[in-house]
């Protein structure tokens, strides 16, 4: 996606200062210690696991570096007040103990609760429009008023749970119901006036993509889609992270570009071709 967004010139690549044990340590007051020390050191080998991939030091590597991009991405957002990529997905499936389904570490709230403990925002919205339900978040925005999160999925990974705090909540089935509870959108932000969002733009909800696809859900769709959301969070003047969520066809990439067309176009107030900064 990052080659052929490039390609047009629509992204603004910038680089983020490291510090390897700074950031474990900040994993570690999201997630259980045990947990992180495992996928920090590959053992219990279940554990280090969990999230279906194999260990490696390369893998948690670049587990801890996802972690401290998201952070890095967030406070140029918020300095910028502008659209920022964080190319990369495997959160919101995470639990606060365990990974799951190639999530390892929830970086969508992780991230938001240290922006919220260390005073850069009162409250932090996750936009999940991945194809697949964001019940690892759900463990975190249950307990946290400052942390709400609005998701349409085309299936319920949440089993009936009660949700105070999970705002806005939808199973979608076909383009029609996506449609519509995307409509609800712009009463999620103005009731819950996130200073930041994440938003996962899953592509996985494509009507052709095998593991998600919701039916009637077309790449017009999904531009229309993006632009909806980011034209929605650029006139309230929020700042937004993208990340990539689902999708697994050989055509996601390309619809990933589609979304960086559509951020750049807005940069621009519509007009000609921007450029979306890229972490």
């Amino acid at each position: 996606m990052i080659e052929l967004a490039r390609a047009e010139d629509l992204l603004d690549i910038r680089t983020a200062t490291f510090d390897a044990e700074a950031t474990w340590v900040d994993i570690a007051r999201v997630h259980d210690q045990r947990f992180v020390e495992a996928v920090r050191h590959g053992r219990p080998t279940e554990l280090a696991q969990s999230q279906g991939f194999r260990w490696s030091p390369e893998f948690a590597d670049a587990l801890v570096r996802i972690w401290n991009g998201q952070y890095a991405a967030a406070k140029l957002a918020l300095e910028s007040k502008g659209i920022i990529f964080h190319p990369v997905s495997g959160a919101h499936h995470a639990g606060f103990s365990r990974g799951s389904a190639f999530c390892t570490f929830n970086f969508l709230a992780g991230i938001g609760l240290r922006l919220m403990r260390e005073g850069s925002v009162n409250n932090t919205g996750i936009i999940d429009l991945d194809s697949h339900t964001g019940n690892g978040t759900f463990f975190w925005v249950k307990d946290e008023p400052g942390l709400a999160a609005f998701d349409i999925s085309g299936g319920d990974w949440l089993g009936g749970a009660e949700h105070p705090y999970w705002s806005e909540y939808y199973v979608a089935r076909n383009a029609v119901r996506y449609t519509e509870w995307l409509g609800r959108l712009p009463a999620w932000l103005d009731r819950n006036k996130p200073e930041i969002v994440f938003y996962q733009a899953g592509m996985d909800c494509w009507e052709h993509d095998r593991v998600g696809g919701i039916d009637g859900v077309t790449e017009k769709l999904l531009g229309v889609r993006d632009r909806f959301v980011l034209m929605h969070l650029t006139q309230r003047e929020i700042p937004v992270v993208i990340n990539l969520g689902g999708g697994y066809e050989e055509r996601s990439p390309v619809l990933h570009v589609e979304t960086a067309r559509i951020a750049a176009g807005l940069l621009r107030g519509g007009a000609g071709v921007g450029h979306a900064a890229c972490v």
